[in-house]
């Protein structure tokens, strides 16, 4: 392999996923084809959709997909039952999309069942601390806890709120990939974006970025123009 092949392979694995968290799902279908058709992933909160409609929102799926419906306990805006929720989720996987986020929090036994009948869909296994980031122990068993779980991907964010508690976080992406397992990890808030650039480089599984802030779905988010400047500055 040349070295123009070796850098191409590496700039691919810098995957942008955008955060779609419109209320309808005429604009979510759209701005998820819009992602497609430029090369991004898409995250499409159900949790933000007024009226969800899965048979319309994923009728068809042109690019890659991780379907979240999101705890308000885990800075989501899910109001309705936890059966509910789930049932939503369970139609998404349904739906043949590339990825589910389920949370730690969720019932293990339920959990453990989803990933039993996931067919070709990666089970994405998230833990979120709006609060702050927890000392390195607490963050230690978080991952521990993760890596003996059903799943394929991990996913650990936190609000960082001074720049150590990036570090901290980061440092989870080479124990997972030690332990032979995808991750997910940075921080969030405004002392946590960074963070966000940086995590692929370390080996993170992908960021998020929105197409503008207003598209945001988590404090701290960059825009994708802003990540692609900063990476080609990297670069």
């Amino acid at each position: 392999m040349t070295d123009n092949e070796k850098r191409k392979t590496k700039n691919e694995k810098r995957i942008i996923c955008v955060p779609v968290v419109e209320t309808n799902v005429r604009r979510a279908r759209n701005l998820y084809l819009r992602s497609a058709r430029r090369g991004f992933w898409t995250e499409l909160r159900l949790d933000y959709l007024e009226q969800p409609d899965l048979k319309r929102l994923l009728r068809d799926l042109p690019g890659k997909v991780i379907a979240t419906n999101r705890l308000e306990s885990e800075g989501g805006r899910w109001r309705g039952s936890e059966a509910e929720r789930r049932a939503l989720l369970e139609e998404a996987l349904g739906c043949g999309v590339d990825f589910l986020d389920l949370e730690l929090a969720a019932d293990p036994a339920w959990r453990r069942e989803i990933y039993s009948r996931r067919g070709d869909t990666r089970i994405i296994l998230s833990w979120h601390d709006f609060s702050g980031t927890p000392d390195a122990p607490r963050l230690e068993e978080v991952l521990q806890e993760m890596l003996a779980a059903d799943c394929d991907i991990l996913k650990i964010v936190t609000q960082a709120l001074e720049p150590d508690d990036n570090l901290r976080v980061l440092s989870l992406i080479p124990k997972a990939k030690a332990a032979g397992r995808e991750i997910i990890a940075f921080c969030m808030g405004a002392a946590g974006k960074w963070s966000r650039v940086v995590a692929p480089y370390l080996g993170s599984f992908l960021t998020f970025a929105p197409y503008s802030k207003k598209g945001a779905s988590a404090p701290g988010q960059l825009t994708v123009n802003e990540i692609r400047r900063f990476w080609r500055v990297m670069k």
